[in-house]
């Protein structure tokens, strides 16, 4: 009698799809974090395997970062065809009332951007800008207060969400929005069902409330450690 119902409750209880089905391996490709948030963040405490992780449990699987590009299920970031999470647009951020007000007022200036930023070149080759890197986007934004540079490049997006905040009222100046200067970063599978299945998770309601608050939530991030370093050098 006991079997009998044990086996019955293994038919009639509900079981996702992907319960029996092996973890995902997921790899990024390219060195580009556009809201890392500080130098001693690691790739899985950041914005991306936040998204990744939501994206398994969204699909029903398990997705684990992994390092060997050759033994991955799946890879995010520069990658193409992909399930886009995140376009990086550029901006530049200045000073309110003595920064630049163009593009071209950077021929020959130094700008802040994160290491691995796709902008940087575009600036440099565009405009004949000098650029000075950092390893998070929170210390490129100090290194403005700083004076170690005129402008800080880096995503749009999080650039209109930092100069909205009174704290940076005195560096809120936005350039122009320059026309298509954009890195689309997303997710690819290997397998084409895998890809469809991850393309219509990521673009349902519940896929984009996920992804949009996970962004805000790393958004927030930077702008906290952007405060904490600047609250630390007022210290000293």
């Amino acid at each position: 009698m006991k079997k009998f119902l044990l086996r019955l409750m293994m038919l009639t209880v509900p079981v996702s799809a992907g319960a029996f089905e092996n973890p995902l391996t997921a790899v990024p490709e390219g060195d580009y974090r556009p809201l890392k948030a500080a130098e001693a963040e690691v790739m899985t405490d950041g914005f991306e395997a936040a998204w990744i992780a939501a994206l398994g449990d969204l699909m029903g699987r398990e997705i684990t970062l992994g390092k060997k590009p050759g033994q991955a299920d799946l890879r995010f970031g520069a990658v193409h065809p992909r399930a886009i999470y995140y376009s990086s647009r550029i901006a530049a951020l200045t000073a309110a009332s003595s920064g630049p007000a163009q593009w071209k007022d950077l021929s020959s200036e130094t700008f802040c951007v994160m290491a691995g930023s796709p902008h940087a070149d575009f600036v440099v080759s565009t405009y004949g800008g000098v650029a000075r890197e950092y390893p998070s986007a929170a210390q490129t934004l100090i290194g403005l207060k700083l004076d170690e540079c005129q402008a800080v490049v880096a995503d749009e997006v999080l650039l209109q969400q930092i100069a909205s905040l009174p704290e940076w009222r005195r560096y809120n100046r936005l350039l122009p929005p320059v026309a298509n200067q954009a890195l689309d970063l997303g997710v690819k599978a290997g397998d084409p069902t895998v890809q469809r299945q991850i393309e219509q998770v990521a673009s349902s309601p519940a896929g984009k409330a996920k992804l949009a608050s996970i962004t805000q939530q790393w958004i927030d991030e930077v702008a906290f450690q952007a405060y904490v370093l600047a609250d630390t050098l007022d210290c000293h």
